[in-house]
């Protein structure tokens, strides 16, 4: 069976100050750009049936602007809604797109402006495939860089996968890379927009590949650096990836997949409840106390964040939440396309589970959710805390990913 592939970068960086989505404790409007936001558009087409994946460098897509995103390119490409992939590298020092953000709204000018060019980039290489003759797998563990922010003994995945894919010359015609790792070394005192760590990671891969990789951000819902790095400037940024980006470049365990046969699964998977008001005043209350008393920075930028999370739970009176799921098998590559942030523990499940060669769990995609956290971990680190999913749920919407990989 044929393959084809083509990929193209735009710049999607805002040319005017914006609010940063990420950490509570921003109050103010981006200062500057450090490094320019770029979204990859790619084109793959398996046999006759064509995908088309998107990464940029934002905190997220809301649903609406996925929806939006999906019925433009659709009207004017033969493609399904299924086969569109828009994801995120969830930068923390990127701009606010999403439209509920109340303390930090976001700009519909320059959303608007982000839809038309991710619209144009995708219409403008439809039908451009380059033939595909190899596609080649590699896959190893970062080991020193990041690993489960809650607690180093505490259970990971630094598994990352490098898809290459080849002309008959042996040279790259594009890259994927797939890590699970919340992009975000910066400190949310820093005010300049920045792709964080998936974009200074993308960029010094491309050298290295020849080709500008698309990054896939994973189960990373209680992954991250916060206990690996040594500072959280842009020194330490250049240090961390750069590190990384060798780490993936030494990988010697590969193989070559076999992309064909492509099936598609999808479901939605819906959770509504009414909002308990006075346990989340408790919650603030209790919080608020805390950091009365704490004077440590990562400590108080945590408790901050908490606070933050409990009043936006507070505002709403009835939760309404869906899981917009697709799964996409390419005989040896299987694709579990997720609108949340998913803990590494169910993310490791899923592709343990999973029966192809290579099975990718790639979160922050077509829509952004909520945290996924097992029930052992309510109430513990960050995400335990901030799921607007209650306790047991998300081991429900597992078991439903995992029934759908064999039906």
């Amino acid at each position: 069976m044929s393959i084809g592939i083509v990929c193209k970068t735009v710049d999607i960086t805002p040319e005017i100050p914006v609010f940063l989505r990420g950490h509570a404790m921003r109050k103010e409007k981006s200062k500057g750009v450090h490094d320019r936001l770029e979204a990859v558009v790619s084109w793959l087409k398996i046999g006759e049936i064509r995908n088309l994946f998107v990464n940029g460098d934002v905190s997220g897509w809301d649903y609406e602007f996925v929806h939006a995103f999906k019925r433009k390119v659709m009207e004017q490409c033969n493609v399904k809604a299924e086969h569109i992939v828009l994801s995120a590298t969830h930068t923390h020092s990127g701009p606010t797109l999403f439209t509920v953000d109340q303390d930090q709204p976001h700009d519909e000018a320059y959303r608007q402006e982000v839809l038309k060019k991710l619209v144009e980039t995708a219409v403008s290489i439809y039908d451009q495939e380059v033939p595909v003759s190899q596609v080649v797998c590699s896959s190893g563990n970062s080991e020193g860089y990041y690993g489960n922010r809650n607690g180093k003994d505490k259970y990971g995945d630094q598994k990352i996968t490098l898809l290459e894919f080849k002309n008959e010359k042996n040279e790259n015609l594009a890259a994927f890379v797939h890590l699970s790792c919340h992009s975000t070394v910066l400190s949310p005192q820093e005010y300049q927009i920045s792709g964080d760590l998936l974009g200074a990671l993308r960029r010094k891969l491309t050298p290295l590949l020849h080709v500008t990789p698309m990054m896939m951000n994973g189960n990373a819902g209680d992954m991250s650096n916060r206990l690996y790095r040594k500072n959280n400037d842009f020194k330490e940024l250049d240090r961390i990836s750069q590190g990384i980006a060798y780490q993936i470049m030494g990988f010697s365990e590969k193989m070559t997949l076999d992309l064909s046969d492509e099936q598609e699964n999808s479901f939605t998977f819906e959770v509504a409840y009414d909002t308990d008001k006075e346990t989340l005043k408790k919650k603030i209350e209790e919080f608020n106390v805390k950091l009365e008393s704490t004077t440590e920075f990562d400590a108080r930028k945590w408790l901050i964040s908490e606070i933050a999370g409990f009043k936006r739970k507070l505002a709403v009176d009835h939760v309404d939440l869906k899981f917009e799921t697709t799964i996409l098998r390419m005989k040896d590559l299987e694709l579990v396309i997720l609108p949340c942030e998913l803990v590494s523990a169910f993310g490791k499940q899923i592709k343990k589970t999973s029966t192809a060669k290579c099975c990718i769990v790639w979160g922050y995609a077509n829509g952004q959710t909520t945290y996924v956290v097992e029930a052992s971990e309510f109430n513990g680190g960050h995400d335990g805390i901030a799921t607007h999913l209650p306790k047991g749920k998300a081991e429900e919407y597992v078991a439903l990913i995992l029934q759908h990989l064999f039906d």
